[in-house]
C-alpha cells in the first residue's frame, strides 16, 4: 500500500528471478536472495497481494500479504487504517513502513537496480506496528512523517523490546531534485534487520547475547536524494547506525549512488533503461573485515509496460573488505503487476 494514497482497488505482483552465483564455502550473507547461493537456480522471488478500500470518504484500510523466496506460506505485510485529517494530512494506525530511506519507501520495480542498497535494507527498520502522522506531500514542497511504534518487529506484539520513534522530512529544493532527511531511535532492541544480519554471519561482533537480553539501543539517521529529469534518474543516500549494547558498541555506515538512463530503442524512448550503481557498506567502522561490501552493479531493464511489466538483466560485482570470495552474481528477473 502507498501511504497517503486514498482510493480503492486490488493489485497483485510477482517477481521471478534466475540468478547465478559461484559457490564458495563459508561465504558471508547480506540477507539478499542470491548473495550466497551455491548453484544456478530460479526462484519466485516475491509475491504481493494488496487490497485497499475506503470505509468512508476520509477513512481507508489496506491489507497486503506476501510470500517471498524461501517462505512456505503467505504472511501479513501491511495492515492499517488511514484517516484523512482536514488541513493536516493523515494518521495511519497499524502495521506499515517506518519512514526511513527513499529506496525503501519506493516500490522496487520503480528503482533502476533490482536490489535495494544495503544502506536501506540492513541499517533501517522493517515494518512495525504503530501510529504514523504524515502530510500530503503532493500538496507542496515539504513532506513530513512522524511515527511511534511498538518496536517488536513485523507481526510481533511482544518480544520485550521498547518503543521506537522515527521521523522523516522530504523537500523539493528544485523542480527535479528532492532530498530527504530521517532519524530513528529504538532502545532495548531485540529484533532488527541489523541484528538478523549479524546473527546470520556467525553472531558477528559479539552482539547477539546483548540483543537477546534487550540491552542494545539502536539509533540511526540518513540523508537521501532523487534527481529525475525525464529519461534520467539519479538516486543517492547515506545511512549511519549505532548499536550500543553497553559492553559492546558497533558503529555502521553505508552509502550508495544509482543511475537509470532511458535510451531510444525500437522507436520507443520509454522501453530500454540502462542502469549503473555503486555502494559501500561498513557494518563496523572499527574493523575492516569480510562483511564490508563494495559492490558495483550494471545492466539494463526492458519496460514492456512501464514498471508493471519489465525484464531486468543485471550483473553485480561484489568485493569484500577482507578475505574476498567469489560471489559476483548475474540475475535475470521478470516483474509482472496486475
Amino acid at each position: 500500500c502507498t501511504l497517503g494514497k486514498h482510493d480503492k482497488g486490488f493489485s497483485a505482483r510477482i517477481q521471478g528471478r534466475y540468478s547465478s552465483t559461484p559457490g564458495d564455502a563459508a561465504r558471508p550473507t547480506w540477507l539478499l536472495r542470491d548473495d550466497n547461493g551455491t548453484t544456478d537456480d530460479y526462484n519466485t522471488r516475491r509475491i504481493r497481494l494488496t487490497y485497499w478500500d475506503e470505509l468512508k470518504d476520509d477513512l481507508l484500510y489496506c491489507v497486503q500479504v506476501r510470500r517471498d523466496w524461501g517462505a512456505d506460506e503467505f504472511e501479513i505485510h501491511d495492515l492499517y487504517l488511514s484517516w484523512t485529517l482536514p488541513q493536516f494530512g493523515y494518521i495511519t494506525v497499524g502495521q506499515s513502513m517506518v519512514p526511513f530511506g527513499r529506496e525503501y519507501l519506493t516500490p522496487d520495480p520503480q528503482l533502476p537496480l533490482a536490489e535495494r542498497a544495503l544502506a536501506e535494507t540492513l541499517l533501517i527498520p522493517d515494518r512495525e506496528i504503530g501510529v504514523l502522522l504524515h502530510n500530503n506531500k503532493a500538496s507542496g514542497r515539504l513532506g513530513w512523517y512522524a511515527g511511534a511504534y511498538l518496536g517488536h518487529g513485523k507481526n510481533e506484539w511482544s518480544t520485550g523490546a521498547k518503543a521506537m520513534a522515527a521521523a522523516r522530512l522530504e523537500y523539493l529544493i528544485a523542480p527535479k531534485l528532492n532530498i530527504g532527511l530521517q532519524w530513528v531511535t529504538h532502545p532495548g532492541t531485540v529484533k532488527s534487520n541489523f541484528q538478523r544480519f549479524l546473527s546470520r554471519n556467525g553472531a558477528a561482533y559479539g552482539m547477539q547475547p546483548l540483543y537477546a537480553a534487550g540491552q542494545v539501543d539502536e539509533d540511526a539517521w540518513g540523508i537521501d536524494l532523487l534527481y529525475s529529469n525525464g529519461p534520467t534518474s539519479l538516486w543517492g543516500g547515506y545511512s549511519a547506525k549505532q548499536a550500543d549494547g553497553g559492553a559492546v558498541s558497533v558503529d555502521s555506515n553505508a552509502w550508495y549512488l544509482n543511475l537509470g538512463q532511458y535510451v531510444p530503442f525500437q522507436g520507443r524512448r520509454d522501453a530500454l533503461e540502462l542502469c549503473l550503481g555503486y555502494q559501500d557498506f561498513d557494518p563496523n567502522t572499527a574493523v575492516t573485515d569480510q562483511l564490508d561490501a563494495r559492490w558495483l552493479t550494471f545492466g539494463a531493464n526492458y519496460h514492456i509496460e512501464g514498471t508493471k511489466r519489465q525484464v531486468r538483466l543485471q550483473y553485480a560485482i561484489r568485493d569484500e573488505g577482507a578475505l574476498d570470495v567469489e560471489n559476483n552474481t548475474i540475475m535475470l528477473e521478470y516483474d509482472h503487476a496486475f
